[in-house]
C-alpha cells in the first residue's frame, strides 16, 4: 500500500470511546509550561493548571483525556521537552478497525 493510501486510511473505534483509556500524560517535573501541547491537539486535550507559587505560567494539565484521538502521539513528538508520553501502542491497536 503506497503512503499517500495509508495516509487516506480511516478508522472507527471497536468500543464506545469512554472504554479506552488511550491519552497523554504529563510529567510536571519535564513540563516547561511552554504550551506547546496546548496550542497543537485541535481536540482541546490539554488545558493550563493552577499557577504555583511565583510561577509565570502554570504546568499544563490532560484535562479532557476522552477528546484524544486513539493511536494519536502526536502532541508527544511536538513537546521539545520530552514531558508528554502515551502507553503501550500495541495494548490498544484492537480498539481501532481501518477502512478505507
Amino acid at each position: 500500500m503506497s503512503d499517500t493510501a495509508k495516509k487516506r486510511r480511516r478508522g472507527r473505534l471497536t468500543v464506545p470511546r469512554k472504554e479506552i483509556a488511550w491519552y497523554p500524560t504529563i510529567d510536571p517535573d519535564a513540563c516547561n509550561s511552554c504550551c506547546s501541547c496546548y496550542d497543537f491537539c485541535p481536540k482541546g486535550v490539554f488545558a493550563s493548571g493552577e499557577v504555583e507559587g511565583l510561577r509565570r505560567r502554570p504546568k499544563m494539565e490532560v484535562t479532557q483525556p476522552y477528546n484524544c484521538i486513539v493511536l494519536c502521539t502526536a502532541c508527544e513528538k511536538v513537546c521539545a521537552a520530552g514531558a508528554i508520553s502515551f502507553p503501550k501502542r500495541e495494548d490498544f491497536e484492537r480498539y481501532v478497525e481501518y477502512y478505507e
